[in-house]
């Protein structure tokens, strides 16, 4: 077992995080944990959706050279990024450092110079236990691995204090929870002053104890298992796409800073296209649901226009689903109050006479928002995936549901909420759906790792099964599925081996016909897009697509952020010929 070293006189005034309980006064949990056998005494046990903040750590960091160590055992070397410790807060472009396991399952160092530098550790192994030291100095920065140096890094400047938390297992990212870890974290020091290897070296000593590892809990079965999935660098790209822009992000012209959420609709001859459209801050009481028409399939758009803009005192309306049927085209949008504040669902008819919206009013409340078009079923009724949404929290599970009409009364609908598996702790529920005969697959976005979340119905829709981890790879973001005029099942998202929760590159995921699994990717778009319409860059994220087909193509939107943070994003949409698409 470990033994602890006593640090030199110098080296005395440290802060230490022991780590030996989720309850300590130290430390502030997000989510669950438990306790197990440490690399002394007692540990923190993480299951892969939680993480930790450290509490009052006041200005320890601001020191110009400091080391930092932590005990860890990790449980997995396959996930998504695991931090183990981390000084960030993305949201509020508060960037430091981070420990981690990384996608290729090494001990990496990260560190913010305007972009991230690296130092690369050894593989992690799995059950345990490593201790992991941060050395940073003015001008450099040190990786050590079970008291071993393993590299350093040239800084350009001294790594900036900011307001990030200390966080262990995870990113809170104000409000947010991200790249948790899975396993077991202890002894957790802070040093005012950077040590010599040989004093790193003296606090080290193996712990021979291994953890048993979980077994997990069986993955719902999406990917067809007789299927290699390639990583996203080696995905077939699709060929005979077209592509076009919607709406180009101009914020210094228009104004306009957050637009998100485009859905399409073919509607006699012209073609549709809404999305959330916000001057201010994402998800805030200025939201507006917009619309443009093109007449010539996309390669031009006629004028912004407004759905509704919220007239109500403190009422959002955002993006939104269409509906085309019979002579009428609907749409489906949510809305809510103040900030993500009684969010519900409001309906509207378009009135061709004039080419206004004829609001309809409140017709789903409880949280449900939708995301991808409402689908007919063989009972007659309509069928419209959503998530019940609230105020957003990072360490809660807001499910997917989804909404049944009235037969063709589109003003009356049922919500039916999905239940969660008891493994699934944080889930924003983002919902797509496909459907064969009187059984329905829904398919959600997960919090807790980068794979869908799924859910059956085997009577239209009114009883479900839990959503639980599928085994199916897919980036956290909402997804879009439906069945194509070939039979074919598809899921537009980010699907690709070893990929984690990057939103780029959009793919598309196709079955067999009439087969519910998939088993096959393509590659829609990458991050680079020479010499095509839309914007390009070297890591964007390409995200919230929706896909109709309409004569023999597929019509896919989706957010592109060019690069920039967080949702300033241009809507855009690729046109793909459904035989591209047929798989043996």
């Amino acid at each position: 077992m470990f033994a602890a070293v006593s640090l030199p006189a110098a080296a005395e005034n440290f802060v230490r995080w022991s780590l030996d309980a989720a309850d300590s006064s130290d430390i502030e949990l997000h989510g669950s944990a438990r306790s197990g056998k440490g690399a002394d005494g007692t540990c923190v046990v993480l299951d892969g959706q939680s993480t930790i903040e450290a509490k009052d750590v006041g200005s320890a960091f601001e020191a110009d050279e400091l080391t930092f160590t932590i005990w860890v055992n990790p449980y997995a070397s396959d996930r998504d990024q695991q931090m183990i410790a981390a000084k960030n807060r993305y949201s509020l472009d508060e960037r430091e450092w981070s420990l981690m396991v990384d996608r290729d399952g090494h001990f990496r160092l990260y560190l913010w110079q305007g972009r991230w530098l690296t130092v690369e550790g050894p593989q992690a192994q799995p059950g345990r236990w490593h201790q992991i030291g941060l050395v940073m100095k003015r001008d450099c920065a040190e990786l050590f691995v079970d008291g071993a140096f393993k590299g350093t890094v040239k800084l350009d400047h001294p790594i900036r204090s900011t307001g990030a938390p200390l966080t262990f297992g995870g990113v809170s990212d104000d409000g947010q929870i991200r790249q948790t870890f899975f396993g077991a974290l202890d002894e957790a020091r802070l040093i005012p002053r950077a040590l010599r290897p040989d004093e790193i070296a003296a606090q080290y000593r193996p712990v021979t104890a291994r953890h048993e590892i979980p077994k997990p809990a069986p993955l719902f079965p999406l990917w067809d298992v007789a299927s290699t999935l390639p990583k996203a660098d080696d995905l077939p790209q699709l060929g005979g796409v077209e592509f076009h822009v919607i709406k180009k992000w101009d914020q210094p012209r228009d104004g306009y800073t957050f637009l998100h959420g485009v859905s399409l609709a073919w509607h006699k001859g012209h073609l549709f296209a809404s999305f959330g459209h916000n001057r201010g801050a994402e998800n805030t009481v200025t939201e507006e649901a917009q619309f443009r028409v093109s007449d010539d399939g996309g390669k031009t758009w006629g004028p912004l226009q407004v759905i509704d803009a919220g007239a109500e005192e403190n009422l959002a309306v955002s993006h939104g689903v269409f509906l085309s049927h019979g002579q009428t085209l609907w749409a489906f949008h949510g809305a809510y109050y103040g900030r993500m504040d009684r969010i519900h669902t409001r309906a509207y008819r378009l009135e061709e006479s004039t080419g206004h919206w004829q609001p309809l009013g409140v017709v789903l409340e409880q949280g449900f928002w939708p995301m991808n078009q409402p689908v007919r079923m063989d009972d007659g009724n309509w069928i419209m995936p959503g998530f019940l949404g609230k105020r957003y929290s990072g360490d809660a599970a807001f499910p997917a549901a989804v909404a049944i009409s009235h037969g063709d009364d589109f003003t009356q609908w049922d919500l039916v909420p999905i239940p969660v598996s008891k493994p699934v702790k944080r889930m924003w529920g983002e919902s797509s759906l496909f459907v064969d005969g009187n059984t329905v697959f829904n398919l959600a976005r997960y919090g807790g790792a980068a794979s869908a979340l799924a859910a059956t119905s085997n009577d239209y829709g009114r009883t479900w099964s839990a959503s639980r981890p599928s085994n199916l790879p897919m980036a956290t973001s909402k997804p879009a599925a439906g069945v194509l005029s070939t039979g074919q099942r598809y899921l537009v998202c980010t699907t690709a081996r070893d990929n984690g929760g990057k939103r780029t590159p959009l793919t598309i995921a196709v079955s067999r016909p009439n087969e519910n699994t998939f088993r096959r990717v393509f590659v829609i778009r990458r991050s680079r897009h020479h010499d095509q319409p839309g914007e390009s860059a070297e890591n964007l994220s390409l995200s919230y697509p929706c896909a109709i087909e309409h004569e023999g193509k597929l019509y896919v939107g989706y957010s592109n952020n060019g690069g920039r943070r967080a949702n300033l994003n241009s809507a855009e949409m690729a046109v793909i010929p459904v035989e591209a698409l047929r798989v043996k």
